[in-house]
């Protein structure tokens, strides 16, 4: 991951340059979520498959990156029927050959992802980014490993062939969960932050010091020297989780206590519930990302903070999230403050049609405030910056 964090710094360049001219051209009001899936996207074309997807230039509105992303999180009764029908009745789902992405994106990704491993002569390169990840992987032909079942059962091992359909699903998958989540969850914890004038002013300063630190420049290791922005992170995802169902299949048969659990069975673990409950988080509604910090911390009973999952089905992207929501957040905090634009409500009202990710059914405007001083913020690019041109 921290071989990518360059490929995140140069995104950062062009994000810097689009906030200021959206907020020049709306007035300095619009939606967080838009202008940061934007810079999302490019980061995980860009970190994920060496190609610039050009999401945070003019045309991005025709572009056949957003036009895949579109496609996915697009808001239908039937899509919506389809994803909780597949959730509850995976087999009979397949049974039938339904599909839950649309046929058009897959081909277009499948094109699109066999003409890069063409074009590195299906070998990585030194770019270190994802493709190159998953290539190491086809020069082995097979992928061995572990078998998922109960830890008191015999480790048995089981192999998978890679083929390009394999490698293409992976990179679609990372696609989709790397752009979205991380512009949903950037998005929340601006819109809390707005709410929260006194998180904001603390996280201000922390950024702050970090750039007179660092002579403004980012760094793979902000992640760990910014834990209050770590903190008032964590907390949106406390209160908007991803997913807020997340669901398992049982492998083999296990009793918790009383209660039986043959193999096959589905579990529905409500993420969304949990992380509200007060028994588990007082003040469960209130945004306070002092939770997740020091001691306060270490008091968070296991398994019921779990917004990337838990256990060895923890989210593999995780990481790279957290790399590229840290550093959309700095690019924009650096220069801007922001509020509750007038008529934005405090609390959401959930679009019941979004199945995959939780979505407002109007968007959550913010007024984004220059911040004095500004001048002494701007980051300070590498030579060899592919994104720095005026």
């Amino acid at each position: 991951m921290k071989n990518m964090f360059h490929l995140i710094a140069d995104c950062s360049y062009a994000f810097e340059k689009l906030i200021d001219e959206e907020a020049s051209a709306s007035n300095s009001v619009m939606p967080a979520h838009q202008l940061i899936s934007r810079f999302t996207m490019a980061c995980i074309t860009s970190a994920g498959f060496g190609v610039d997807s050009e999401t945070m230039g003019e045309g991005y509105k025709t572009n056949p990156f957003t036009k895949a992303g579109e496609m996915v999180f697009t808001k239908s009764k039937k899509d919506t029927f389809k994803t909780y029908f597949r959730m509850t009745w995976p087999g009979i789902f397949y049974f039938f050959r339904q599909h839950r992405f649309p046929t058009t994106l897959m081909d277009m990704f499948y094109d699109f992802m066999t003409s890069v491993f063409e074009a590195r002569n299906h070998k990585p390169t030194s770019r270190n980014d994802f493709v190159d990840f998953i290539l190491g992987f086809k020069e082995k032909e097979f992928i061995t490993g572990e078998t998922l079942s109960s830890p008191k059962s015999p480790v048995e091992k089981t192999s998978v062939e890679v083929t390009d359909e394999f490698l293409v699903a992976n990179c679609l998958i990372f696609f989709l969960a790397g752009f979205e989540t991380s512009a949903t969850t950037s998005s929340y914890t601006l819109y809390e932050l707005a709410k929260h004038p006194e998180a904001q002013n603390k996280l201000l300063k922390e950024i702050d010091d970090y750039l007179e630190r660092t002579g403004n420049k980012i760094h793979y290791e902000s992640i760990a020297e910014l834990p209050y922005l770590q903190a008032c992170v964590d907390e949106a995802l406390r209160l908007y989780p991803v997913l807020g169902v997340s669901v398992r299949e049982v492998v083999e048969e296990v009793s918790l206590g009383s209660v039986r659990l043959d193999k096959g069975v589905l579990i529905h673990i409500p993420t969304y519930s949990l992380q509200r409950d007060a028994k588990y988080f007082p003040e469960p509604e209130k945004y306070r990302p002092e939770r997740f910090l020091g001691e306060e911390k270490q008091k968070i009973i296991p398994h019921t903070y779990m917004p990337f999952g838990d256990g060895p089905r923890l989210c593999i992207g995780m990481r790279f999230a957290r790399m590229q929501m840290t550093a959309g957040l700095i690019t924009l905090l650096k220069k801007y403050r922001v509020e509750l634009a007038p008529g934005t409500p405090t609390e959401p009202d959930w679009d019941p049609l979004t199945a995959l990710l939780p979505s407002p059914k109007k968007p959550l405007n913010l007024k984004f405030i220059v911040r004095e001083g500004w001048e002494n913020r701007v980051f300070v690019k590498p030579e060899n910056c592919k994104n720095c041109k005026s």
